[in-house]
């Protein structure tokens, strides 16, 4: 089971999303405006379908530790 938040660039989550589909497959989230969608890696939840308290949980007692990756623009060599 993949688990995505909705969360804005201090790390407090907004919503919380799982999706679960054989290998391959994906999907596309559109975060709100302020808003960025991450991955949450290492989570406890298994199973075909988390419940919506296990979910409301996460988003209520938790949020984003990793701080957002800036980047920059770099000129391609040829």
């Amino acid at each position: 089971m993949r688990l995505f938040a909705n969360h804005d660039v201090d790390g407090n989550i907004h919503s919380v999303t799982w999706f679960n589909a054989p290998e391959g497959v994906s999907i596309m989230l559109m975060p709100g405006p302020g808003e960025v969608v991450s991955e949450i890696e290492g989570h406890k939840l298994t199973g075909a379908a988390p419940s919506e308290k296990a979910l409301r949980d996460i988003a209520k007692n938790y949020k984003i530790a990793e701080p957002l990756a800036r980047r920059t623009l770099t000129k391609k060599k040829r």
